[in-house]
């Protein structure tokens, strides 16, 4: 079975609203650029799952930026997701290993760290960006994401994320659902909700069995009136590119592109994707000649 990196959004009648991201593919893309522990695989997916299923307003091609920067050994993870469905993320430490946990499941929060904090920062190209924060609870992510809903956004929601991590360390499995109550939504429909994520099990299981999410909505709003709103596919995407490792050379001070000059050659990696740009002696020198005649006949 062919599986896709997707985000679908459904709406209920009962004033529910339920976002499915399916991000396999795009975790497993992020393990092999950044070369990730099985733990930072799992805190990473999480983080760019989490930041697609918070990059809801599609219509806006709104973006989202998420940085959990706890306590832990990992450092921050960090994940954007920008016109609502291009993502890249890294960890500070991507090669950080840990023992697992007593029932056998990835020790993220001890990796994360339990102190700390979420930053969010959203942008549309239209709009002023803004940046708010939540401390930590768990280290967890999805627990993190939701406390930082309602205590930021007074959004009450569920969120649950996972990434499970094959024994040679490739992504059988990744993806997570986003459930949020609109104004006027009905206490006992939102306690049926919760009864039937229960029946859910465990996401990762769940989407190893079923990998496109078939039938994941049937589940969380069962019982209720729902349609599909829009689906569209997720992408590992990065907006790093020559043109800006130029823009970012030439914008340093005199001295600073004077002792580059004294160099062989000038090499900067991308953190969020691992490109790497190289300019040799001659086209940085060739650069900086071309960007001071310019500023001459300026």
């Amino acid at each position: 079975m062919i599986t896709r990196n997707q985000i679908i959004h459904y709406t209920s009648d009962e004033l529910i609203r339920v976002s499915i991201a399916l991000t396999t593919g795009i975790v497993e893309k992020a393990r092999q650029r950044h070369n990730l522990s099985p733990v930072a695989s799992a805190a990473l997916g999480r983080t760019m799952t989490g930041a697609a299923l918070l990059a809801g307003d599609y219509k806006n091609h709104e973006g989202v930026s998420l940085k959990v920067a706890g306590d832990g050994p990992l450092g921050a993870v960090h994940a954007d997701c920008f016109d609502t469905n291009k993502l890249r993320g890294y960890v500070d430490n991507p090669q950080v290993d840990l023992p697992l946990k007593v029932n056998g499941k990835l020790d993220v929060a001890a990796g994360v760290g339990q102190h700390g904090q979420l930053t969010v920062t959203r942008f549309t190209p239209e709009k002023t960006t803004y940046t708010s924060q939540a401390d930590l609870v768990s280290g967890e992510i999805a627990e993190d994401i939701a406390y930082y809903l309602f205590t930021s956004e007074q959004v009450p929601s569920t969120i649950s994320l996972g990434v499970l991590v094959s024994q040679d360390y490739t992504i059988a499995a990744a993806g997570g659902f986003l459930v949020q109550a609109l104004p006027g939504a009905k206490d006992e429909d939102l306690a049926r909700v919760e009864a039937n994520i229960t029946q859910v099990g465990a996401l990762t299981t769940y989407l190893q069995d079923h990998p496109n999410g078939e039938g994941l909505i049937d589940i969380i709003l069962s019982g209720m009136h729902f349609k599909e709103l829009y689906r569209q596919n997720l992408y590992w995407r990065c907006t790093c590119s020559r043109q800006r490792f130029e823009n970012a050379l030439l914008s340093l001070r005199q001295e600073d592109k004077e002792a580059l000059l004294q160099d062989p050659q000038v090499e900067m990696t991308c953190q969020y994707c691992g490109a790497k740009y190289v300019l040799s002696h001659d086209e940085l020198a060739a650069l900086y000649e071309v960007a001071a005649q310019r500023h001459k006949q300026n």
